[in-house]
């Protein structure tokens, strides 16, 4: 009986200690928690497309870092939770999902792809997660990205126009389109045909075509039937658009080139090659802000590397959600979300305020080339 005791009272003993520790480990926990605010991200961090996540990342981190140098927000220090989705919408679905059902973050950036983010949209707004991308500039968006979507890049529906006007501008009547059918090269030419068009302008041939494709030879087949073709324009991804001008090139077609955005990024010059030379293409406006330099040195300094206008937007768009929240003094979603649309701020990418659908106010695109393997601006 006397030992029956013993153990009981060892066993109660142990279970003193454990539920102590316990509750010591439980309230440290808290004590974290109220110190920090939470934020998830996903962007392609690795893969084809892996220097936008990167520059979206960094223009985040720095945002981050100087507002945690400052005290943070409302008093507590911002914590962001970067995740690599590599432009996969499977991944990033998943990722989206974990943040907003386990993890409970008020906010979320990303994606870089726009199919990525119209994948992940509706599960931000289902759980009343604020959605901010840098990156995704698909017109669709304006319409499916939901009440809790935000974006500090340009819409595509400007990009459509000027792309078209320029093309029609070089003399161009008659064009052939090869364009990534997804959910940001589609819509993207159908707004440039239709303003074409309007114009006068006529589409020989309009083709589509998957993501990762490799092979265009029985699209550039077809291409090469036609008559009278005065330029090519193809809304594509890097991959498939650097593998496309090169073949073009390769099988001795000299027309003009036009792109979009995508041409603009070291995946696509280093698959195109010297393919890439002289080629044509959109792309939202680098900064004339009168604080861009100073933000430009300041990432130069630590990262080694000049700043693009994606990591310009990554910057202001962490900044639009501190001031949301400072204003709102809440991290509840929907306070954040009222006090995002009253946002208006000189940013590094310019002027930040936002339409009632979540689109950025205001937008500009420029016209680029490729000179020796750099882009350079078209006046």
């Amino acid at each position: 009986m006397e030992i029956f005791k013993q153990k009981s009272s060892a066993v109660i003993a142990v279970f003193s200690i454990i539920i102590l520790f316990l509750m010591v480990f439980t309230v440290g926990c808290v004590k974290k928690e109220e110190k920090e605010i939470k934020m998830g991200a996903t962007f392609p961090l690795t893969g084809e497309v892996a220097s936008y996540g990167q520059k979206a990342k960094r223009g985040i981190e720095m945002a981050v870092e100087e507002i945690n140098a400052k005290g943070g927000v409302l008093g507590r220090q911002v914590k962001i939770d970067f995740q690599d989705d590599r432009s996969d919408k499977k991944e990033a679905v998943n990722i989206v999902t974990k943040f907003a059902t386990i993890d409970k973050v008020p906010v979320i950036f990303g994606s870089a792809g726009s199919s990525a983010t119209l994948a992940v949209a509706p599960i931000a707004n289902q759980n009343k997660v604020i959605l901010i991308s840098p990156i995704s500039s698909s017109s669709t968006l304006s319409t499916e990205g939901g009440p809790y979507f935000f974006r500090t890049v340009p819409a595509d529906d400007l990009q459509a126009t000027i792309l078209a006007d320029w093309v029609f501008s070089s003399g161009a009547r008659e064009v052939v389109i090869v364009y990534t059918n997804n959910s940001w090269g589609k819509p993207l030419t159908d707004g440039f045909e239709k303003k074409f068009t309007e114009q006068g302008g006529k589409v020989l041939l309009s083709e589509g075509v998957a993501d990762n494709t490799n092979d265009f030879r029985t699209v550039i087949a077809k291409l090469k039937k036609l008559r009278n073709v005065d330029a090519i324009v193809s809304p594509t991804y890097p991959k498939e658009g650097g593998i496309f001008v090169r073949q073009l090139k390769e099988l001795g077609f000299k027309k003009p080139l036009f792109g979009g955005d995508n041409w603009g990024s070291p995946e696509f010059r280093n698959i195109a090659g010297q393919s890439a030379e002289g080629v044509f293409f959109t792309a939202p406006s680098e900064s004339t802000s009168p604080i861009y330099a100073d933000f430009a040195q300041k990432y130069k300094t630590k990262y080694d590397e000049a700043p693009d206008v994606f990591g310009a937007y990554s910057y202001d768009a962490a900044n639009a959600i501190f001031k949301a929240i400072e204003a709102s003094k809440s991290i509840e979603t929907e306070k954040i979300r009222e006090a995002l649309l009253k946002v208006s701020f000189t940013g590094v990418s310019g002027d930040v305020a936002f339409h009632p659908n979540g689109d950025l106010a205001s937008e500009s695109v420029s016209k680029n080339t490729i000179q020796n393997g750099q882009v350079v601006s078209v006046k």
